[in-house]
């Protein structure tokens, strides 16, 4: 059995689980017209059944539910199906997003979100062969050349030595690409789980050397990406040329006030400001394929060359509100930004 593919000849099935109606709604519709088959469900039973009865390729999960919780529904689904599970989230606490990749997620996207990432990070998740499929141990990203069988690393033609450890980090990252791997699954894989608190730093360290011997850039990779407080990711498309200056995805939230209600009824604002946001980023994102599909070759252009409209605006008014959004919610919590790691 081979992974699904977006671009093959039979359509991906998809569960979008939301409980927000108008969310739902708009993510059917514009991963439909991307060509997957799309099922949806809006709480934790229904999405539990609809998976067990449909079989999807891929889930869409959101880890708000009405009658449970996402990381419940990932830990149920876990006992009997390996499907990719990109969970959706908001800006909260990012413990919760840990107990989401530990109770087996694939990746996360943080609201608000366009189709373009949507479509990209499942495009991703599908590439990934599932556990127990063979793959080729010969990896190439350019003139990275990775041998797992080998072990054996080359870039632009020059064998790169790599320590033991070192090896361990590259093969964890490899083997599971565009897949967050957060701190904690990368000690116990790395260290064989007897590590202590000081091994975090040691990390770090290992994969500063690393992305010193095959030619990454902690600020602006092409390979490694750091996600700020969460992990590590592994960017660069097997068969493609890595371009430097991948952005990391998520944004790590700070640690919530103990007790505070302000802080939690924020949270919960903007997890529905959010929502909200995306829903309607995503219909603008129609409403401009349709513009542009009924102007055709009269549409007016930009000096740049690109076909500009009203659309466009509304775009980037809808994403200068989701980032006041996290601003809010940072403000609130009495947060700073995070330095990245490694």
């Amino acid at each position: 059995m081979t992974p699904a593919s977006m671009d093959g000849p039979e359509p991906v099935k998809a569960l979008v689980v939301d409980d927000d109606l108008q969310l739902q709604a708009a993510l059917r519709q514009m991963l439909s017209r991307a060509g997957l088959d799309v099922a949806g469900a809006a709480d934790k039973g229904e999405a539990l059944s609809t998976a067990a009865a449909s079989a999807p390729d891929v889930v869409v999960l959101d880890l708000s539910l009405p009658d449970g919780d996402g990381i419940e529904v990932l830990a149920e689904l876990r006992t009997w199906s390996d499907v990719p599970v990109l969970v959706l989230t908001g800006a909260t606490d990012p413990r919760r997003m840990l107990a989401a990749f530990e109770a087996g997620a694939d990746d996360y996207l943080r609201k608000p979100f366009g189709p373009d990432e949507l479509l990209a990070r499942l495009r991703a998740l599908l590439r990934r062969p599932r556990r127990g499929e063979e793959e080729s141990a010969q990896r190439t990203y350019g003139a990275l050349e990775i041998d797992l069988a080998a072990r054996t690393v080359s870039v632009a033609g020059e064998r790169v030595h790599l320590t033991p450890t070192e090896w361990r980090i590259l093969g964890a990252l490899v083997a599971n690409p565009g897949k967050l791997l957060t701190h904690r699954w990368m000690l116990a894989e790395v260290w064989d789980g007897s590590h202590g608190d000081e091994t975090r730093a040691a990390l770090r360290a290992h994969l500063r050397t690393l992305r010193a011997k095959i030619g990454d850039d902690a600020s602006a990779p092409r390979y490694i990406a750091t996600e700020s407080g969460a992990g590590y990711r592994w960017t660069a498309v097997e068969g493609e040329q890595p371009e430097s200056g991948v952005e990391s995805a998520g944004r790590s939230a700070g640690q919530p006030a103990a007790g505070d209600e302000t802080v939690t009824d924020v949270a919960a604002l903007v997890h529905d400001l959010n929502n909200a946001l995306t829903a309607a980023r995503l219909a603008v994102a129609l409403a401009r394929t349709r513009v542009a599909r009924l102007a055709g070759d009269d549409a007016p252009e930009d000096p740049d060359g690109g076909a500009t409209t009203p659309l466009d605006d509304a775009v980037d008014q809808l994403e200068r509100v989701g980032r006041l959004a996290l601003r809010i919610e940072a403000t609130v919590r009495g947060e700073s930004p995070e330095e990245d790691e490694g």
